[in-house]
Order: C-alpha cells, then sequence, then structure tokens
C-alpha cells in the first residue's frame, strides 16, 4: 500500500512523519571509516596483511564491496587508515596506563617500550602492517603515519638515559628504542613469547637506568 503524502489534508501531529520518510539519513563518515579499519585489523591479526584485499575487508564488515570503495581506493589506503587508527588506539593505551604508574619520564619510557614490543594483540597488528610497507617505496602521507612520534620517543629515551648518567646518552637511547623494534618483530612476525621480549627490555632499562 502506497501512502502519499499530503501536508495540506493531514493533522500537524503526522506531517513530520511524512516528511522524515523522504530525508536521508546522516551518514558519520568517521565512524563507517574506523568499522572499516577494524575489519582490516580483523583479517590482519587472524591471517597478515596478505589476506586484506577490498573484497575480503567488505566480507568482514558485512557491507558490499563498493561501499568499501567509497572509503578507500586501495589496499594501501585500507591498511595505512588501520594502521593510523591502531596507532591511536596505543596512544590511548599508553596514556591510561601512564596514569597509574609512576608520573616520571623514565615510567613513561618504560610504557611506551612495552607497547612498542608487540605484547599486546593490536600492537602486534600494527608491527605487522609496518614490516609490509618496509621494504616499498611510500610516499609522504604514508611515511609521516609510519614514523609518527618516532623523534620524540628517541628524545625521551635520550633524556632517560642521560638523566642516569650514560656517557653517551644518544647512543643508548637510540639502542633502546633499536632493542624495542627487533623484540616487538620478533613477537608479531614470528611469534616469539612476549614476556621474554618484556624481560629482556626491562632489564636493558634498568641497566642503562636503574631505577631510584
Amino acid at each position: 500500500m502506497q501512502l502519499h503524502c499530503n501536508s495540506a489534508q493531514a493533522p500537524l501531529s503526522m506531517q513530520p512523519h511524512c516528511y522524515d520518510a523522504v530525508v536521508p539519513r546522516t551518514v558519520d563518515h568517521d565512524t563507517r571509516r574506523s568499522e572499516i579499519a577494524d575489519a582490516v585489523l580483523a583479517l590482519v591479526a587472524r591471517a597478515g596483511t596478505e589476506a586484506v584485499s577490498l573484497r575480503s575487508v567488505a566480507a568482514e564488515a558485512g557491507i558490499s564491496m563498493g561501499r568499501v570503495q567509497h572509503y578507500f581506493a586501495s589496499k594501501d589506503a585500507l591498511l595505512l587508515h588501520a594502521l593510523d587508527r591502531s596507532h591511536r588506539r596505543m596512544e590511548q593505551r599508553i596514556e591510561q596506563r601512564a596514569r597509574s604508574g609512576p608520573d616520571t619520564e623514565r615510567g613513561a619510557l618504560a610504557t611506551i617500550l612495552d607497547e612498542l614490543i608487540g605484547a599486546h594483540p593490536e600492537s602486534r597488528d600494527a608491527i605487522r602492517i609496518h614490516a609490509a610497507f618496509a621494504a616499498r617505496e611510500v610516499d609522504e602521507r604514508a611515511r609521516a603515519i609510519l614514523t609518527d612520534g618516532d623523534e620524540e620517543i628517541l628524545g625521551l629515551a635520550v633524556r632517560v638515559v642521560a638523566d642516569a648518567g650514560s656517557p653517551t646518552p644518544e647512543d643508548d637511547g637510540y639502542a633502546l628504542l633499536a632493542l624495542a623494534g627487533g623484540l616487538g618483530s620478533d613477537v608479531a612476525l614470528h611469534g616469539a613469547p612476549a614476556e621474554r621480549a618484556r624481560r629482556v627490555l626491562a632489564a636493558m632499562l634498568e641497566r642503562l637506568a636503574p631505577t631510584r
């Protein structure tokens, strides 16, 4: 049965229903992009970055491939947005953990390094996506996402070991980050135990910046 909306004849209380029937719903594009990114991360977690395609992401998200293409034109665009989302979530976890830990630069560094070794599942996903881009040329936008925060973390590491009396703080600070990166790759790409990586990293931090 077809309903005709005649505002001249319909009671005032009914007219808004007629109006609502012809007005399209507002689409929350940020939410839709985040949902698609979550589908990418779910695929990466289960089967690695090779499992990601426009078609597989559409199936994982329960939407049409055309809808995915409306927001992302390529697999690289999907992966980069998912990587950026996982970075934002990592930052939130670090902030939450830092609020409950010691209010010192050393405490902040320990928390950041612990995230970088891939102990959290989303951190491991981010490391896998990083690795997928590592061997190829990337554009400026991709490079900005892949290196986001690196200089700030390095600066923090240098300050922490310098305050602890390191004679070569630039080298020792960089060594801590390089160790965290290597351990993270070992955990995320090769299935090494996260707890072992955590112990090794904590021991090196204690050696370079002993707890006071």
